[in-house]
């Protein structure tokens, strides 16, 4: 793959057979995107009148007929203090001396697979935050990072590696001190997680209706969004009346929680694939886990995916990458192979993977979505788009404008 990075002086022509726009395929024997001060000028089809490129200075012209032009994708969930291999939450921390490195292999991973935006779901120790701002001040070269900094969660509930518990009375000096920081959304840990050994069981929920609905209050008077980490209906439940802008994993979600979010407008993002990757055998062929629960609770998501798709709930391509198993960059892959065996198709799946996902993130107007007078990020891939093997398929070029180019910036203001 070869990334284009743009600066304002740039124009550049992509060529190619087909053109999915972020919600729908365009499709014809000749489309050519016109690209200019790092914004789509003009998207040629067949009938139109053609534009030579060639009467534009210093113009480059790239692709072919036997390519396809989609948007970047972006990963809705991530954890990039996590290594994804390690099964113990406490040793997949990166080593602090090691910091620097550690996340530039992952950075570079999401590019080489088509993604050009991630959303951190947070971590104790504000490596998220961190990462976004040398990748902003270019000392690190990756993806855009939407950071949560460190996620919200009462004394004693699950997930002290993703932040400090606190006292219901300490929540609105925290949002306002997150806010400060300059996270770009909340992150709140709702319930507990998924039993691997008990099909069905989650453990428990942290909050009450009131406390979770003055949460996402305190974060909107902050201009800033709640992510939930929650799965359980009952927990989907409350995320819904409390009116979070996402619920992440959402396992064991019922059907008319699905009906409700796509009634209220909550998106969701499945993570199927952290669940699915704990039926992968060890070298020696053993399982550390009861193959037949992971193998219930993932197809039961599955089938909800569907479900929700076809009730019109908006749903991203998340990975929860960093967690045991999944690898930044390639667990994307697998997240949309795993939404074609739901029965999802590919403009489905492409939605979900690029304009969904920018809403998801809060990239609605910088990305997910190619028209005249957007910012160019785009993807040049072959045909062959039928996420049926789960092989990276051909990605020939990255496209995006050049960082400093101010086309658009992570930074929060509050």
């Amino acid at each position: 793959m070869q990334l284009i990075e743009l600066s304002c002086s740039d124009r550049l022509v992509v060529e190619a057979g087909a053109l999915f726009t972020g919600s729908s395929f365009i499709a014809g024997n000749h489309i050519r995107v016109h690209i200019s001060d790092g914004k789509i000028e003009h998207i040629e089809e067949d009938n139109d009148q053609l534009i030579e490129p060639n009467s534009h200075k210093n113009c480059r012209v790239i692709g072919g007929d036997h390519l396809t032009i989609i948007p970047c994708f972006i990963d809705c969930h991530v954890h990039l203090a996590l290594d994804g291999v390690s099964s113990s939450l406490e040793k997949q921390r990166i080593n602090p001396l090691l910091l620097k490195d550690r996340l530039q292999d992952k950075l570079f991973s999401y590019l080489i697979h088509g993604i050009a935006a991630v959303r951190d779901g947070g971590d104790r120790e504000g490596i998220g935050v961190a990462c976004r701002g040398m990748v902003e001040r270019m000392e690190l070269k990756g993806p855009l990072v939407m950071a949560s900094g460190k996620a919200l969660r009462k004394n004693g509930g699950y997930g002290s590696f993703l932040g400090p518990g606190a006292a219901p009375g300490e929540f609105a000096q925290i949002i306002k001190r997150y806010a400060v920081e300059g996270s770009n959304q909340i992150k709140i840990l709702v319930s507990g997680v998924v039993s691997f050994k008990e099909y069905g069981r989650v453990s428990g929920v942290q909050f009450d209706l009131k406390e979770l609905s003055q949460i996402v209050q305190m974060a909107g008077d902050h201009g800033l969004k709640v992510m939930a980490h929650a799965s359980s209906d009952e927990a989907v439940r409350l995320c819904i009346k409390a009116g979070v802008h996402s619920v992440e994993h959402g396992f064991f979600v019922s059907e008319n929680s699905l009906q409700a979010m796509a009634e209220k407008g909550v998106a969701w993002v499945p993570t199927v694939v952290p669940v699915a990757v704990q039926n992968q055998g060890r070298p020696d062929g053993s399982y550390i886990k009861d193959r037949l629960v992971i193998e219930q609770t993932y197809r039961r998501q599955l089938r909800m995916i569907r479900c929700a798709q076809q009730l019109g709930v908006t749903i991203g391509v998340g990975t929860d990458a960093g967690a045991a198993g999944v690898q930044h960059g390639a667990g994307f892959w697998q997240e949309m192979q795993l939404f074609r065996e739901a029965g999802l198709t590919t403009e489905e799946i492409l939605t979900a993977a690029t304009r969904n996902a920018a809403y998801i993130a809060g990239l609605e107007d910088t990305m997910g979505t190619i028209a005249p007078g957007r910012p160019a990020y785009l993807l040049v891939v072959d045909n062959d788009l039928s996420f049926e093997s789960g092989q990276l398929p051909g990605i020939r070029y990255m496209i995006r404008p050049r960082p400093d180019a101010g086309a658009v910036s992570s930074s929060h203001s509050a």
